[in-house]
């Protein structure tokens, strides 16, 4: 390491609550979740709570697969799979581009190989916690934040048209079509951090403000748990899936994900 390089911040824990489950409309749940190297596709809505110790790089991802749904389900499970096979060389902003890159590509090919999957997509969101910091990335609808003091702030960008209902690109689509993931950076504080991933059968459920609301629960279990529950209450129009990802400090920090009191 050299003089100009800053040391990368020492860390608890990370603490993983997460929830995949069918809607209250689709027969089936496109949706995946990638939770520490765990993959999940259930229909039912049961919140899993996971900890670990703070050894990087982790990754959780969130996929919501298009293309029909015997399709859709093996989109968004074959990218998360692939997902975990991959990261743990992604150690630049490059890398991670160029890695999902790959699992577009990937998911491409296999969905060529079968008339059943062709045409088979899946957006994808996921934050990669690092020595270096977080890398946040997304392709498609699906969505990342930062959760700072109780305050939601969106870091992934949305692929979608003027009216929101069109994905502008996802993984697996035709390599004519350069694929363009969007990769961020962000900074690790010593007091910790918290991230929510979540597909648009979230996001796209609850009113923004509602959204924020929510996203001042201290505890991510009740949190993820509310999500789920207010979605359910909205009709739950499409499959959900959200995680909450909280990154715990050493003793004597306090948690950024706490609202301010």
């Amino acid at each position: 390491m050299t003089a100009s390089t800053p040391a990368p911040h020492a860390f608890a824990a990370v603490r993983v609550c997460a929830v995949t489950a069918r809607g209250a409309v689709r027969a089936g749940n496109e949706d995946a979740v990638l939770v520490l190297d765990w993959i999940s596709q259930s229909p039912r809505a049961r919140v899993t709570d996971l900890t670990t110790a703070w050894t990087p790089p982790l990754a959780c991802a969130v996929a919501d697969g298009l293309g029909g749904h015997r399709a859709g389900e093996l989109a968004s499970r074959l990218a998360a799979a692939d997902l975990a096979n991959r990261y743990i060389a992604w150690d630049s902003p490059r890398a991670v581009h160029d890695g999902i890159v790959a699992v577009g590509r990937a998911l491409h090919d296999t969905a060529a190989r079968q008339p059943g999957t062709a045409g088979m997509r899946t957006t994808i969101a996921g934050v990669l916690l690092t020595g270096d910091g977080a890398y946040v990335f997304n392709v498609g609808d699906s969505r990342a934040y930062r959760i700072t003091d109780g305050y939601l702030e969106q870091l992934s960008v949305d692929d979608s048209g003027p009216d929101g209902a069109t994905v502008t690109q996802c993984l697996g689509d035709p390599p004519a079509d350069p694929l363009a993931p969007h990769v961020a950076l962000a900074s690790l504080d010593p007091a910790g951090a918290r991230f929510l991933l979540c597909t648009d059968g979230v996001h796209g459920q609850l009113d923004e403000r509602r959204l924020r609301a929510i996203c001042r629960t201290p505890d991510p279990r009740a949190l993820v748990e509310t999500l789920r529950d207010e979605v359910y209450a909205a009709g739950a129009a499409d499959n959900l899936t959200a995680v909450v990802v909280d990154v715990l400090p050493l003793p004597g920090e306090p948690h950024p994900g706490d609202p301010e009191r």
